[in-house]
């Protein structure tokens, strides 16, 4: 009979964290990328805030309990598993118990610490670009494992591909918006490795006034941000689309939008960033990611989303065949730009659990 261990963390992680999600994600066409290097340092900076426990069987299974020291939540990440019920029901019994003993009202994942990093479920199988970079996937079987362990869908997302023969249609329906681009009071910088540096502590600060407010989000020191986010991140974007709008009255920035091509085909070597400048000519398709795109909160209710779109839109039969836009809530606004017309979509969630 398989044994539970629990295991709360002091430092170090089990030898067999790392090895179990090979056998996991043998013969599937995507797998999630995980840096144990990165992993281990992101545990170790987040240890002052939170207890960590993770409760492994060292060969079917791996599931880390995160309780922050402050709030009433709970959460669990890093969850990698084989088709087992019986195994997970038991895993998850002993977080849930775990939660309640800490006086903790929920439990919410899979959710590494914090939305910069890895969160959510793909509830779809298998969509026609199988993985994007930093797509949450899984396999099909892992929705049904949480719900049979009490967790329901509390956030919905969703992933639109935009293929090559609407393009022509959304110019056509966006070009009054191109035609205003040049007119607006706003200076256009392109995202790049340099502007990134240039432009780092403007850039942090940017990004948690836009995303502070939405579900979920926790905000995050700025070695845990450079973690993932930083000049090798600003390589690979995309210089004709990526970029920040700043205001020229006051001078604050106020929109980003940040993209890149989905290097996902080139199957680089494990700890090989792609660099647009010398992947883009070796895509065999060139598609779009749309990734992060937002506007200030003092900067709202002006066409701004639609003007970063229509940026984008400049040279984009220059560079690209589709466009895929990642990872939208389902409830935003910006899901408004593809309304009416035919994609194909990729839905995700996130779950959560009562426990009071």
């Amino acid at each position: 009979m398989t044994t539970l261990e629990r295991l709360p963390y002091a430092g170090q992680l089990p030898a067999s964290f790392f090895a179990i999600p090979a056998a996991i994600y043998a013969g599937l066409p995507y797998r999630p990328k995980e840096n144990p290097g990165l992993t281990r340092e992101l545990f170790a900076l987040q240890a002052a805030n939170h207890e960590i426990i993770t409760y492994t069987d060292h060969a079917h299974l791996r599931l880390v309990g995160i309780f922050p020291h402050a709030g009433p939540d709970a959460y669990f990440g890093f969850w990698e598993t084989t088709d087992d019920a019986p195994l997970n029901e038991a895993a998850f019994a002993l977080l849930a118990a775990d939660a309640r003993q800490r006086g903790k009202a929920t439990l919410a994942g899979p959710y590494h610490f914090n939305t910069f990093q890895r969160y959510r479920l793909r509830l779809t199988g298998r969509p026609s670009w199988q993985q994007f970079d930093r797509e949450p996937v899984n396999p099909p079987y892992y929705p049904a494992l949480l719900a049979r362990a009490g967790f329901a869908p509390t956030l919905a997302f969703e992933s639109r591909l935009l293929r090559a023969a609407t393009v022509p249609e959304v110019y056509r329906q966006k070009n009054p918006v191109l035609e205003n681009l040049g007119r607006i009071p706003y200076d256009f910088i392109p995202v790049t490795a340099a502007s990134w540096d240039a432009l780092e502590d403007e850039l942090f600060a940017l990004i948690q006034q836009i995303f502070g407010a939405n579900p979920a989000y926790k905000p995050v020191s700025r070695a845990q941000f450079r973690q993932l986010y930083n000049r090798e991140y600003a390589a690979r974007l995309c210089p004709h689309s990526s970029v920040l709008f700043r205001d020229r009255h006051s001078g604050r920035l106020a929109a980003l939008s940040l993209c890149q091509p989905n290097y996902a085909a080139l199957q680089l070597p494990a700890g090989q960033a792609p660099v647009f400048t010398r992947d883009y000519a070796r895509l065999p398709r060139k598609t779009l990611l749309a990734k992060t795109v937002g506007v200030h909160p003092d900067f709202r209710r002006q066409g701004l989303m639609s003007l970063l779109a229509a940026y984008a839109m400049q040279g984009f039969r220059d560079w690209y065949e589709e466009v895929l836009f990642c990872l939208m809530r389902a409830d935003n606004f910006s899901l408004q730009f593809t309304a009416g017309m035919p994609v194909e979509t990729a839905h995700y969630a996130l779950f959560q659990k009562h426990l009071l």
